[in-house]
This record gives structure tokens, C-alpha cells and sequence, in this order.
């Protein structure tokens, strides 16, 4: 009770606006957590240790928001994304050394400019600012996917470089609270060393920490606030905050003073003369600036190419109180804008006072910004005005003016939702006024039209055009660029904040109309460095001498500037740098780079389509070609003309398998199917889906026939490991190089033998010929033994059984009286005496086994003629014939001290050698003979 206050159903006495409660309880029943402060919400950790629910970190499953009534008597919704560390991803994964880019800290100029993201592009703000090797890190934004990047919503920084370096990163500091400005917080917090401060304003602090406990990485200690002309030391900078003026509250510019000279960042800014909040753009201090030596001036290019200046907030503000008030009797009102101009709703507020109407929210942000700007003391109205979305269906349209988020067409955005019709929330009726207080971002122009198509469709009047100033930007025109230039007179200048062609012309504007005679233009990953000038007026007459020294150094010699009255030393270099790696989230864990996130097999299912095969291989009956198959076949998002693709598909793979070995490996099957289909979507309609092969085996008992075809293709006869029992140096000595795996031997998957590898009865393969040396001219000749009938008994019993008669020569194999020639050679060198002991009492005169219970069965076979004369029998006899031999021979030459006796049946598969494996790669770049999940492992 302490923590949570009084929880009750439906019904909370202590929160305003119970009567909107009570009908929200009508049909569902809702839990609402009223507490004093933000501990109600969930407890915290600290330094991102994955404090409060910390147990939902490791589910994996989506977190349900908590739904709270704040102080503000706002109903809102505090989601948990992360423990601290799960949204991370492989953004901090160290993949490779990144260098530092720029000259040693004790050459080269002093002050250093890096970004890592926001020139070429807008958003993704983050630099670097230091002397020598200290440095600052200037906003951490993140930057809006386009429809390129498919299943992605956010694009961060280069983060892995940030935690490489994070020791010479000693403070992070914030201008302003837009998404690309402290979007990427979630990211590059992790990547700093957990002691670095960060910086903010008091309203930007309301924004950090609602993302941050999202994320459980709020930590009261770390964050230090700000206040505008207030100096703080951070890092190698004596850092002084300026006010500017933007479309969100509590914007600042930034005066980094040191010993080595002075930097100017502007931040996102324009020169509102009426603002609405009475926060006036600072001009005298910037005035000021202009009498004291400024080395590098850093400014927003956003709409360098607008001539003109921007209109005030205090024009829009006019505008919505007029349209607002032109359509009163004739319905609702309906605002659309971004959800963090808080300015704008001073005008909404006005506009619903002038008529008589009341505001409604609809859109989740909106909330949570004018929460931020209440708690910091700036909201433009109390938000305990508001009137509930689901009050809507009762009020009069007369008396209500909704403010909505959407206004780029976002698909999970109200307004979006509500000309689809699908919104729970918000309804377009007949006569409604749409007024889109907002700018198209290049990229949505698409899906914005198409919304508005819809909801005029609906009965809607859409108000949008440029005329009816029902929006300003944000960011600085032509005239207020060159006024803001003239007024600090900085020695160099480097334009920051958009596109390379913005970045080049706002260069080009410094230098003809501001008289600033030493500009530069950068890439993120390039560092520029300066120097304090002791005459900015000076213009470079040409020191060769100090640009060849740059150019030995990687420099470009276009980028060198001189101080001719000075030291001769250069005093603005450019250094080349990599390209930062930028990363990919999902909108959920998923975080990585594009080929982790693969964007472009995205790219290429959207495009080409996906075509998946299940491919079941059929073993039974296959000789040397002649596999066989069935195959089924599924597509998704590519033509298929009725059907009729999928059924070429289907005869193209099983034409192709069918040129396959009886003994072709799984791998096999999946390339040839990869490439039967992509030829065949090629002719049918000239598309290359991206194609998944799934071949599997009918019998699993097949699965090892390709492991035994490639290992005797390879030349490579399956041998026994060593026991354990035989030295090294007879290990080393079972076979040529490769074939075993050192003194233990290899330890095959299978240890139980198997029939199937010998060609018994109902098996796919031929039976294998007979191990061992070629017969002699004078082996002895004996006839066989029925397969039924075990040899042991036989050989105890030779009295008691009908032997059989008439036998055919077809039934009679040779017995050799000598061992293998390996064995010779391993038991060379073996006394006599020690061998011949251990053999049989049966034994003949050269050693081998006498057949005692086959002689007499030589008299008898005629009662039995023709009884075993079938291929099977034959097969199976060779079989039983030839474990009787080697059983034979193992148990004579064992030593004294006896091993144990390796189970009947063929011996275990050896590892590949290394020629074979190498030529299969050749041939399949994706077969990996060494992996355990492999088909063809062995």
C-alpha cells in the first residue's frame, strides 16, 4: 500500500475524472494505480543493473503496460522493454578493432570534431567534441527507417565504436528532446562507462527519464540538469547552454570554452520572434560571441535551401483559432500534429475556448508530452481538462475538438486507423474538420495522401494547404542562417544536421554571404580538426610545405588552412576515418547490423517472393542413379498462375534428384533443388524467389548410406579405432595420414552396428564385397553353414545335426589359411611361441580355422539340393562367413592380458580426409562435412 496506494476496481475515489472511469469499467473491468510519485510505477534499479520487474526480462514474452493515473490526472501507460540489457542485441558486440581516427593527441590541432551520425542524413545525432583526447558526446538520436528497411523501426549510432572508446568519453550532453536527438539513449547508455554524467534541461530530463525507465536504465545520480546561462564544467569544456528556439520546449545552443579555444553547436534551432511560451531566442548572447575568438561555429543545415525566414508559432496560432472557429455549429474538430510540438496546443487551447469546446486526446504521446510539460511547469493548459476518448460517442460534435497523433501515416497511429476504419477510439463522421498542423517528411508523401484520400472518402474536410499557415518549421531559413553566422564571426565553420547536398550549400552560404573564409564538409566517421587562428580575417596564400606534410599524414590537402601571420602551423586538417556501422532494431529485442538483421533477404522476399520444397528422399530400390522423390511445394508472395508454377516446381525437382546417386547426400539433394527451382521461376516468370529446400529421408535407417558411399569414395576404408590398451606408435601406424584422429581413434556417432551398412535383407544398397587379400592358389575350400544356424553351435555339436547334400559350387567360398596383410604386418615381430598357443585346438597346420563340423556336412549335403541357392542366401552365408574369419583371427592374435572383442558387425565410420572434404566444399559451398548437423557428419 505504501508503494502502489489504493488499488481499486473500477473506481478510484482519489483521481479525477471518476465518472470516465465508471464508464470505462462498463465494459471491461480496468485496475488503476494511484500513487504520490513515480514510485507507484515499479521499482528501480540502478546504473541499468535490471532493477524492478526483473523477472519478466528473461520470458521473452511481450510486457503488458501498466495503466496509472499520474498527479496531472492523466490516465497513462508505463511500458517495460527491456531488463537493461535484453534490447541491446549485438549493438555492444566487439566485432573488430575500430581506430580512432585523427592524428596522436600531442600533434595536429587540438580541438576535434567527430560524428558518428547526422551529416549526410537527417537524424541520428551523435558527436564527438574534444581537445586532444578528451572528448564529449553532443545528443544521441536515433534516425526513422524508409520503406527499404523492412521490419524495422529505428536506426542507432555506431554504439560498438562508442564502447570501444569509452575511456576518453567523459560526459554525454543533450540540446533537445526530440526522437533523433535522445531516441538512441537506450543504446549508447549501455556502450559509456557507467560513471559517465549526462546532461540535460530540466523538460528534456521529463523525456530521458520516462525512456529510460522504459528500458531500465534510469539512474538518478547520473543525470545532472542544466539551466540556460549557467556554466558547468564537462569533460575538457567549461560548457555554457544558450537558449534557442525550436518546435519543441526547453531547446539550447552550446558554447564549449577551453584552453585551447572555443566551440560553438547551435543545436536544432530558428529565431522565433513571438513565442508562444515567452522563451526568446537568445540573441545577445550570441552577439556577444562575436567580440571573442570563436575557433569553430557548428549549425543546422535542415533548410538551408528555403529562402526567407520561418513564420512565428504565433501565426499558426492565429490560423487554428480562425478555421476553428469558421466551422463552430457545423460538427467536430479534428487536429492532427506531432506529438511533441507542445507549442502548438497553446493554439488548440485557445481555438476550444474561443468555440466552447472541450479537448480529447487521442494517441498515447501526446499524453506523455504534455505530462512532461506539466511536471517541468510549462504545460499550456491543465491537463485535468481533458475529456476521455471513450466519452466521445456521448458528446454533443458540436462542443469537442480532438487533437490526434498519425499525422505521417503511421500504421498503429489513431488517425491512420480511423480512415481505415478500424479505430476502437476515434470515428470519422460526416462534416468533420481535419486540420493538418503538421509537415509531410520526405518519404511518407504516399501513405500521408492516401490517408487523407480515405478520410475526406468518409465525409471529412481536410485542411492542408500551405496557405492556410497551419504549420512552421522548426529549423532555420536562408536569412536567419546568415544572421546567426554574421553575428558570431567564427574563424571556421562546419555545417551539421542534413543532407550532403544541405551541408555543402549551407558551406557555400557561410562562405559568400557570412564572410566566414574557412568552411569544411565532413562525413560521419571523418574527424575535423582546428585550431584557435590568430587573425580570422587571415586567408591562406598557399604553405605547400605544411599541406604536403598533411598529405604524408592521410590528409587531404584541400582541407588544410594555414595561419599565415601565425606559427605557420596548419590550423583546420580533415582526417579520414571508416564509415561507423550502423545498427538496425525491430521495435522490439532484435538490434544489429544489416546483414545480422538481414535486410536484404527482407528486401528480397518482399520483391521476388518465397518459395519453400520439402523434398522426402526415396532410397529403396535406387542403384547407381535413379533417386527418387516427392516433393511438396508452398509459395508465398509470388505469382503462381493458378497453381501452374507449382507444379513445374514440382517436376523440376524430381527430374533433378532423379539424376542423383542412389547414395547422394542430403546436401546434394538441397543444392540441385535449390538450383531446378530458381531456373524454373526464371522461364515461368522471370523472378529469383528466395528459395528454402527441406529434403529428409523416408527410412531414417538410410540416413547413413551417404556417410558410408562418400567415406569409400574417398578412399578411405572404415577402419576399427586402436584400443586403448595400444601404444601411440601403433596408432600412429593404423593407416595413412588423416585417417585417424591420434592414439584414442575416433569415436564414431553410431556405436551399435547396424545391418543395413552390410546389405542385409531389405536394404537399399548392394552388399559391399569381402575385406581382405586376394585368395590364394592353394586355399582350402569348404562349403558353408546355413545362415539360421549360429557357428558356435554347430562347432559344439557336429554329430547332432542333418548335414546337407547336392550343394552347388555357387554356395563354396575360400577360406584363406593367412591373416590380413595389416595384421601381418602389426604381429610381424611377435614370437611364435606366443601366437600359436592362443589359436584353436581346430586349428590346421598353416594356422587356420579347421572347419570340424563342415566335413562331415561335405558327405551329407545331397539330402539338401537346391534348398539355399537364392541371391539373399548367398549374400547373407558371404556375410556370416566372413565374421566367422575375422572372429577368428582377432581371438587368436589377442594378447595375454586380453582385450576386449569389438561387437560382430562392420566396423565404425572414420572422419573424411581432409582432400575430400576440401573437394566437396569446392563443390557445395554449403556443405559442412564437420559439423555435427550436418547429413553427411563422418
Amino acid at each position: 500500500m505504501a508503494v502502489c496506494g489504493a488499488l481499486m476496481i473500477g473506481l478510484s475515489p482519489l483521481a479525477p475524472g471518476s465518472a470516465a472511469q465508471r464508464r470505462l469499467g462498463r465494459d471491461k473491468l480496468y485496475i488503476i494505480a494511484q500513487a504520490e510519485k513515480t514510485d507507484r510505477r515499479r521499482p528501480q534499479g540502478d546504473k541499468g543493473s535490471g532493477g524492478g520487474n526483473s523477472g519478466a526480462g528473461s520470458s521473452g514474452r511481450r510486457r503488458r503496460p501498466t495503466t496509472y493515473v499520474s498527479d496531472s490526472g492523466i490516465t497513462l501507460k508505463q511500458y517495460v522493454s527491456s531488463d537493461g540489457q535484453e534490447h541491446l542485441g549485438t549493438a555492444l558486440q566487439k566485432r573488430r578493432f575500430k581506430p580512432f581516427p585523427g592524428p596522436p593527441s600531442d600533434s595536429g590541432p587540438p580541438l576535434r570534431i567527430l560524428p558518428i551520425g547526422g551529416l549526410g542524413e537527417i537524424g541520428m545525432n551523435c558527436m564527438l567534441a574534444g581537445v586532444r583526447d578528451r572528448y564529449v558526446v553532443i545528443d544521441a538520436g536515433l534516425m526513422f527507417p524508409d520503406f527499404s528497411d523492412l521490419g524495422m523501426q529505428k536506426i542507432l549510432p555506431d554504439t560498438d565504436f562508442l564502447a570501444q572508446w569509452k575511456d576518453r568519453i567523459e560526459a554525454l550532453i543533450i540540446t533537445h528532446g526530440h526522437e533523433d536527438h535522445i531516441g538512441a539513449l537506450p543504446w549508447v547508455i549501455p556502450a559509456l562507462d557507467p560513471s559517465t554524467p549526462i546532461y540535460a534541461s530540466s523538460f528534456v530530463m521529463e523525456l530521458v527519464k520516462r525512456r529510460l525507465m522504459e528500458y531500465n536504465l534510469w539512474d538518478e545520480k547520473r543525470f545532472i540538469k542544466f539551466e540556460m546561462r549557467r556554466r558547468f564544467q564537462a569533460g575538457p569544456f567549461d560548457i555554457e547552454p544558450v537558449r534557442v528556439t525550436h518546435s519543441i520546449p526547453d531547446c539550447c545552443g552550446l558554447i564549449m570554452r577551453s584552453s585551447e579555444g572555443t566551440l560553438v553547436h547551435t543545436g536544432d534551432w530558428k529565431i522565433d520572434e513571438q513565442p508562444l511560451d515567452g522563451e526568446q531566442f537568445d540573441r545577445e548572447l550570441f552577439m556577444a560571441l562575436g567580440s571573442e575568438p570563436v575557433a569553430l561555429m557548428m549549425s543546422d543545415s535542415t533548410n538551408v535551401l528555403s529562402p526567407g525566414r520561418t513564420l512565428s508559432e504565433q501565426v499558426v496560432h492565429d490560423s487554428i483559432v480562425e478555421k476553428v472557429l469558421q466551422h463552430n455549429g457545423k460538427g467536430r474538430v479534428i487536429c492532427t500534429q506531432f506529438a511533441s510540438n507542445v507549442h502548438r496546443l497553446y493554439g488548440v487551447k485557445r481555438a476550444a475556448d474561443a468555440s466552447g469546446r472541450k479537448i480529447c486526446f487521442v494517441g498515447a504521446s501526446l499524453s506523455h508530452y504534455l505530462e512532461a510539460s506539466w511536471r517541468d511547469g510549462r504545460a499550456p493548459f491543465d491537463p485535468k481538462e481533458l475529456v476521455q476518448p471513450e466519452e466521445l460517442r456521448h458528446m454533443d460534435p458540436n462542443q469537442v475538438l480532438i487533437v490526434t497523433t498519425g499525422s505521417q501515416g503511421e500504421p498503429r497511429a489513431q488517425l491512420y486507423m480511423a480512415a481505415r476504419e478500424e479505430s476502437s477510439m476515434l470515428k470519422i463522421l460526416p462534416n468533420d474538420l481535419m486540420l493538418y498542423s503538421a509537415k509531410v517528411i520526405p518519404g511518407n508523401e504516399g501513405k500521408v495522401s492516401k490517408m487523407l484520400n480515405a478520410l475526406a472518402a468518409q465525409g471529412a474536410r481536410v485542411r492542408q494547404s500551405r496557405a492556410d499557415n497551419l504549420h512552421t518549421s522548426g529549423h532555420a531559413y536562408q536569412e536567419e542562417l546568415v544572421e546567426l553566422l554574421q553575428s558570431v564571426r567564427p574563424q571556421h565553420f562546419l555545417p551539421v544536421h542534413g543532407e550532403y547536398a544541405f551541408l555543402t550549400e549551407h558551406a557555400l552560404l557561410a562562405r559568400e554571404r557570412a564572410g566566414v573564409n574557412f568552411v569544411d564538409v565532413i562525413r560521419n566517421g571523418e574527424m575535423l580538426a582546428v585550431r584557435e587562428r590568430r587573425n580570422r580575417n587571415t586567408v591562406s596564400a598557399g604553405s605547400m610545405a605544411a599541406a604536403r606534410v598533411a598529405s604524408r599524414r592521410g590528409v587531404s590537402t584541400a582541407s588544410v588552412s594555414i595561419d599565415d601571420e601565425g606559427d605557420g602551423k596548419p590550423t583546420m586538417i580533415k582526417y579520414d576515418g571508416e564509415e561507423p556501422t550502423y545498427f538496425f532494431n525491430d521495435g522490439g529485442k532484435g538490434t544489429g547490423t544489416r546483414q545480422e538483421m538481414e535486410i536484404d533477404m527482407r528486401n528480397t522476399m518482399a520483391v521476388e517472393g518465397v518459395l519453400v520444397a520439402g523434398v522426402e528422399v526415396l532410397r529403396a530400390g535406387a542403384g547407381a542413379y535413379g533417386l527418387t522423390c516427392r516433393v511438396r511445394v508452398t509459395s508465398r508472395g509470388i505469382w503462381t498462375d493458378g497453381g501452374r508454377l507449382l507444379q513445374e516446381v514440382s517436376q523440376a525437382i524430381e527430374t533433378a534428384v532423379m539424376r542423383l546417386a542412389g547414395t547422394a547426400s542430403l546436401v546434394e539433394v538441397e543444392r540441385v533443388t535449390i538450383e531446378a527451382v530458381k531456373r524454373r521461376c526464371v522461364a515461368f516468370n522471370n523472378k529469383r524467389p528466395e528459395v528454402i529446400a527441406i529434403p529428409y529421408e523416408h527410412d531414417p535407417r538410410d540416413a547413413h548410406l551417404p556417410e558410408v558411399a562418400e567415406t569409400r569414395r574417398g578412399g578411405m576404408p572404415m577402419r576399427t579405432p586402436p584400443p586403448p590398451s595400444l601404444s601411440s606408435s601403433a596408432a600412429a601406424a593404423e593407416g595413412p595420414a588423416g585417417a585417424t584422429t591420434g592414439a584414442t581413434g575416433y569415436t564414431p556417432r553410431r556405436t551399435r552396428p547396424s545391418p543395413w551398412e552390410a546389405g542385409a535383407a531389405g536394404s537399399a544398397v548392394r552388399p559391399a564385397p569381402v575385406e581382405g587379400p586376394p585368395v590364394p592358389a592353394n586355399a582350402r575350400r569348404s562349403r558353408l553353414l546355413r545362415p539360421a544356424e549360429p557357428q558356435a553351435e554347430v562347432a559344439a555339436t557336429p554329430t547332432t545335426r542333418a548335414p546337407r547334400r547336392g550343394g552347388s559350387d555357387d554356395d563354396i567360398i575360400a577360406i584363406t589359411d593367412s591373416i590380413d596383410e595389416d595384421d601381418e604386418a602389426s604381429v610381424e615381430d611377435e614370437p611364435v611361441a606366443r601366437s600359436r598357443p592362443q589359436r584353436s585346438e581346430t586349428a590346421g597346420p598353416s594356422g587356420a580355422e579347421a572347419p570340424t563340423a563342415a566335413a562331415p556336412e561335405e558327405e551329407q549335403n545331397d539330402d539338401d539340393v537346391g534348398e539355399s541357392s537364392s541371391a539373399l542366401g548367398r549374400m547373407l552365408r558371404v556375410r556370416k562367413a566372413g565374421g566367422v574369419s575375422r572372429q577368428s583371427r582377432i581371438n587368436a592374435d589377442a594378447p595375454a592380458d586380453g582385450v576386449p572383442e569389438r561387437p560382430p558387425g562392420p566396423p565404425p565410420l572414420r572422419p573424411l580426409d581432409s582432400r575430400v572434404i576440401q573437394e566437396r566444399r569446392r563443390r557445395n559451398p554449403r556443405d559442412q562435412p564437420s559439423q555435427l548437423d550436418d547429413p553427411d557428419y563422418g
